[in-house]
């Protein structure tokens, strides 16, 4: 299943709290936009510097330049972490309600199965939980990291990619030739991930369910043998 496919299935479950996900947009849109002051202050900063300088001024001319990059800066940052908790915030109460959603819906539709279902080796006590589990987590992972980390990222490169085509066209040319290579190199990166993530849930699932099997055979397992203490 691609990850387009994924998203729309999740659509159903997130359509709900949209609230939330324009909220935690608008707090992305302004921290990359936020996240570009640098720049232009700096800009700014070395432009009105060098024309003092021109000028014969000193710091006497230029301490009130000093005093406004400074609070304009120091207030940038009190915003950036004001946005960074707001994002955590949001996304964290995004991921815990579409968590319970997908969980309540597992289980409703297991409950729909006929009796083969359960009976098949893959479906077995342990390894059906596990999966269940395994998969309400990773898509938890997936709307929390699309959210908190992904859709932060590509706006700010964005915004910056902008940046950088108004500053030279060249510079922004280079860098957006550049994104191919990156989204190629994180496909191929995932690509060979995949394997071994099946191998590992596999693992996990076998493990489980000789657990429960242990757990559901203690009572037969301790008529037979017994430790010291137990007589």
């Amino acid at each position: 299943m691609s990850l387009w496919q994924i998203i729309q299935r999740l659509l159903p479950f997130v359509r709900p709290y949209r609230s939330l996900v324009i909220s935690t947009l608008l707090l992305t849109l302004v921290g990359s936009l936020a996240a570009q002051v640098n720049p232009f202050v700096l800009r700014y900063t070395v432009d009105t510097v060098q024309g003092l300088l021109n000028r014969g001024q000193g710091l006497a001319e230029g301490w009130h330049l000093l005093l406004w990059v400074s609070g304009l800066l120091l207030g940038k940052e009190v915003i950036n972490t004001g946005i960074t908790f707001g994002q955590k915030y949001y996304g964290e109460k995004i991921r815990i309600s579409v968590s319970g959603a997908l969980a309540e819906a597992a289980v409703t539709k297991i409950l729909g199965y006929e009796l083969g279902f359960f009976s098949e080796g893959g479906n077995q006590t342990g390894k059906l939980q596990t999966r269940i589990d395994r998969g309400v987590e990773s898509l938890m992972k997936l709307v929390q990291n699309f959210f908190i980390d992904i859709l932060p990222l590509f706006a700010n490169a964005l915004v910056a990619l902008g940046v950088m085509f108004y500053a030279n066209v060249w510079v922004g040319l280079v860098a957006l030739s550049i994104l191919p290579v990156y989204f190629w190199l994180s496909y191929r990166q995932a690509d060979r991930l995949n394997g071994t993530r099946r191998n590992l849930r596999a693992l996990r699932e076998e493990k489980n369910h000789g657990l429960i099997s242990i757990i559901d055979s203690i009572v037969v397992i301790k008529s037979f043998v017994r430790e010291a203490y137990e007589g």
